[in-house]
């Protein structure tokens, strides 16, 4: 059955189409290897690897949305597009599960990559609709099809009904899985009261749990919601965990950030520092992590929780490499653990409070970055100029392992991490250990 898409998106809504075209990209040779973020915010094509070729699907699907095409002429466009640049062919593997393995396409993944793309694009516009009427019509309805091809996890949503504001949306939000066609419809307090099931509430029912995530038997913790109705555990597939409609700015810099964790460790760098160096994403990082900083402070309790809040420079891999240092990962990771240790009270010397208020902004502009020589463990040391304008404040970035040639595989490690240091008073001194060197700013 074609799908008209110009009818599926309501005469196309200006929202919709602005929120597509705000996607970025990201790649991956299998749709499970595709983080979260990457569907809220970026345009997916799981098994294509060249830019260029996305950069045509992704203006294919854009003239889709204005034009009201079909699915059947998106394919005829596309298909001629891939066959001539060499991304279609015999010999295609394809692993037990179905999935295509490489960076081939074959029509039916064409349908998938359309319909999770186009659906997503208009619910993100549908959510922000609903935002903007929440004082007349406070309770959303999630709303399934309800026909063969609906699976029994969305059809058990069918008729619930929670308030705009609960927490559960940013996993139940729809599209919450691969070719979901589920939507939400918005109820004022008359017609809630007609309603033969009445308001429910996720709070006390939001679980976590852990969600096979790419290969290898890795998983990931998810929020799943357990319906008290039956016992059953509702999580979205992988990569649907965030709700498409929130916050696009803040799910672009995660999605970069998350990708780039698994990505070259030179080219994400790279990809980072751009990024950020985009004033509206760097500043919608920092106030979610600031949010999230104050919501770890207030609890003081580690629960295993992390955020992403940078990546290392270009030219700061490059001085690691020079000394036979390869990170598995650029990105710079900071623990709910290694937080509440820097920030206890009796820590003198610690650094202020304003400091993690703005860590995303002070690790991408540092007044210097050190590198710290070790026999095993070296580390580098951020510094950056307090607003006191008498401190300088220092953040150590531990998960380097010295001694290994550029390149070799047992000179990786799995991820990047801040721990705090220290302040310092008196920079002339510091500055002349000969422990550490300057791969990146001025101590000057």
């Amino acid at each position: 059955m074609t799908v008209d898409l110009g009818y599926a998106m309501t005469l196309t809504p200006e929202k919709a189409v602005a929120y597509f075209e705000s996607k970025g990209y990201a790649f991956g040779f299998r749709w499970q290897d595709v983080a979260d973020e990457a569907h809220a915010r970026a345009f997916t094509v799981a098994g294509i690897l060249k830019l260029d070729v996305l950069t045509d699907m992704k203006t294919a699907l854009a003239d889709s949305l204005r034009h009201g095409k079909t699915l059947t002429q998106f394919q005829d466009e596309v298909l001629p597009l891939l066959q001539r640049k060499g991304w279609l062919g015999k010999g295609l593997k394809a692993s037990p599960d179905g999935e295509l393995e490489g960076k081939k396409l074959l029509p039916y993944r064409l349908e998938t990559i359309f319909r999770t793309n186009t659906q997503s694009a208009y619910m993100a516009g549908r959510y922000q609709r609903l935002r903007e009427n929440v004082d007349q019509r406070p309770y959303w309805q999630y709303v399934a099809v309800m026909d063969s091809h609906t699976r029994p996890s969305h059809a058990a949503l069918h008729g619930r009904v929670f308030r705009y504001d609960d927490a559960g949306w940013d996993t139940l939000f729809p599209p919450n899985g691969y070719n979901c066609r589920c939507r939400v419809r918005a109820l004022t307090a008359d017609q809630l009261a007609r309603h033969p099931i009445g308001l429910e509430s996720t709070d006390d029912y939001r679980v976590t749990v852990d969600q096979p995530q790419g290969v290898n038997g890795k998983t990931r913790p998810v929020t799943g919601w357990k319906d008290p109705k039956t016992g059953q555990v509702f999580t979205p597939d992988a990569g649907f965990h965030l709700n498409p409609g929130k916050d696009y700015l803040r799910h672009l810099g995660e999605q970069l950030l998350n990708r780039a964790a698994r990505a070259d460790t030179r080219l994400a760098a790279q990809a980072v520092e751009e990024t950020l160096g985009q004033p509206a994403v760097l500043s919608a990082l920092n106030r979610d992590t600031s949010n999230w900083i104050s919501q770890v402070m207030a609890q003081r309790q580690a629960r295993g929780d992390f955020r992403p809040v940078g990546a290392l420079r270009p030219a700061v891999v490059d001085a690691l490499a020079d000394r036979g240092v390869v990170p598995d990962s650029a990105v710079i990771t900071l623990t709910d653990a290694n937080l509440l240790s820097a920030t206890r009270d009796r820590k003198q010397g610690a650094l202020p409070a304003t400091f993690w208020s703005a860590l995303v902004s002070s690790l991408y502009r540092p007044r210097a970055i050190l590198y710290r020589r070790h026999p095993t463990t070296p580390v580098l040391l951020y510094v950056f100029d307090l607003k006191d304008g008498a401190r300088q404040g220092m953040v150590a970035i531990e998960g380097l392992v010295a001694g290994q040639s550029a390149g070799a595989a047992d000179s990786k490690v799995a991820s990047l991490t801040v721990r705090a240091v220290d302040t310092v008073s008196d920079l002339d001194a510091f500055k002349h250990q000969a422990v550490d060197e300057v791969v990146w700013g001025t101590l000057e």
